[in-house]
């Protein structure tokens, strides 16, 4: 995706490693809440994510 050169990228990429961080991400005692506050962001950056690779790319989304 040109993450190294792009800066809307980079920070998409930034808070992705951010979430996948073992010490960010739920454990069995997190609320269910909290599970879904987590599940929801990561939903939310995948989409951003999707959108701006199916832009750059010419594609159609899903």
């Amino acid at each position: 995706m040109g993450a190294d050169e792009d800066p809307e990228v980079r920070p998409l990429i930034r808070k992705g490693y951010t979430l996948v961080d073992p010490k960010n991400r739920p454990t069995d005692r997190t609320p269910s809440f909290g599970a879904f506050l987590y599940l929801r962001d990561v939903a939310l950056l995948t989409r951003r994510l999707l959108w701006i690779y199916t832009e750059r790319n010419g594609l159609s989304a899903p």
